[in-house]
């Protein structure tokens, strides 16, 4: 063996791969999180401002030259020319037929670069913005109520004939306003790590509304801890009494029904779901009093 010579480079060894005519590919990236989206036919919004994209277009890509210069494109190619209208919690085309407009292109930041740069590390379209309107400068112009698939284009710089496209039918999405099916609602939330905002909202909303239900349904006092029982089929009534004996002897004296319909409110006249408050209670004032058994019905006024 020459001891002259030398080892090869990364860059020497990936181009002496290039010149055995290894074909271009590409792979789309979360593949499975595309196909359960599609399951449930994918939406994206479009809005005035613009809105990003979730999931996110990622790619890997092989096969390149590495010391060549590429351009990447993602063309947004619409599947049909019809509207489309969600009407029974499914989505079908209209009648409607929208004149033919030409698919957007949208070129990666990154552009151009050598081919070694797209192959080292997977080509995100993050920075994407879906736009309704069609004088947005830098966002892609989408038309709402059609529906989308993707295809990525990558073209060698200084020959426009040498061109790979790719398409990603599992990227196939329609384009709203607002979301239409409460289960791609759900999905975004459950896999979005930018919508942590709106479900830390959520839970504080539902935190204000049980703290608001107990100021107004405020227990009397000692209420909560009296009430440590469980629910059984054979509840004991004996124990029943007794917590009602408790329940009833903090508040008003024992001539007053202690129902709930005229504890929380007042008296009322000839009521009948009165109940024992304890051993040496009497009320005269109700015509049907149970001197001695009272039910969780009778409880609720």
């Amino acid at each position: 063996m020459n001891m002259n010579t030398r080892e090869m480079t990364s860059s020497e060894l990936q181009n002496l791969t290039w010149g055995k005519r290894h074909p271009v590919r590409s792979r789309l990236l979360d593949a499975q999180l595309w196909s359960e989206f599609l399951a449930i036919n994918n939406e994206m919004i479009v809005t005035k401002t613009g809105r990003r994209m979730f999931p996110v277009i990622k790619t890997q890509v092989t096969g390149l030259c590495p010391g060549d210069m590429y351009t990447v494109f993602l063309e947004f190619v619409q599947v049909v020319g019809q509207r489309w209208k969600y009407i029974n919690s499914e989505w079908s085309p209209t009648t409607t037929s929208d004149p033919a407009t030409k698919n957007p292109f949208y070129k990666h930041p990154e552009s151009p670069n050598f081919g070694k740069h797209w192959m080292d590390q997977p080509i995100s379209f993050a920075k994407i913005k879906l736009t309704n309107r069609p004088d947005n400068p830098g966002q892609t112009h989408l038309n709402s109520l059609h529906q989308y698939e993707t295809k990525l284009h990558i073209v060698k710089v200084g020959d426009p004939d040498d061109v790979q496209i790719f398409a990603m039918p599992q990227t196939r999405f329609m384009a709203v306003t607002a979301y239409q099916n409460e289960e791609v609602t759900k999905l975004k939330i459950k896999y979005n790590p930018f919508a942590k905002a709106f479900k830390d909202t959520k839970v504080k909303v539902e935190e204000k509304d049980r703290r608001e239900h107990q100021d107004v349904y405020q227990p009397a006092l000692g209420y909560e801890s009296s009430l440590n029982f469980s629910y059984q089929e054979n509840y004991n009534a004996t124990t029943s009494d007794d917590w009602l004996s408790q329940y009833g002897g903090q508040r008003e004296p024992v001539n007053r029904c202690q129902c709930t319909a005229c504890y929380f409110v007042k008296p009322q006249v000839n009521h009948k779901k009165c109940v024992v408050i304890n051993s040496s209670g009497q009320d005269y004032e109700h015509a049907a009093y149970q001197p001695s058994s009272y039910s969780w019905t009778q409880l609720g006024g």
